[in-house]
């Protein structure tokens, strides 16, 4: 990601992604960045996986959201 936001014509951003997994098969990746403003943006994805490969994935606008959606699935 940092890599193509240089491409664009970017300031250096400093991504900050984590992964927590929920149940056996369901990972919650979160992502966090500043934008060229200063403002903290925050992004949420539910990874699904099936014999070691991801067969599904839902963006999510906040961890609750997610957590939902993880649990729900």
């Amino acid at each position: 990601m940092e890599l193509q936001i240089q491409k664009q014509g970017g300031r250096t951003v400093h991504v900050q992604p984590e992964f927590s997994q929920v149940g056996d098969n369901r990972i919650i990746g979160s992502t966090q960045w500043r934008d060229a403003e200063g403002t903290r943006q925050e992004r949420y994805q539910v990874l699904t996986l099936r014999d070691g490969k991801i067969i599904d994935m839902q963006g999510c606008t906040s961890r609750r959201e997610a957590e939902r959606f993880a649990r729900r699935h």
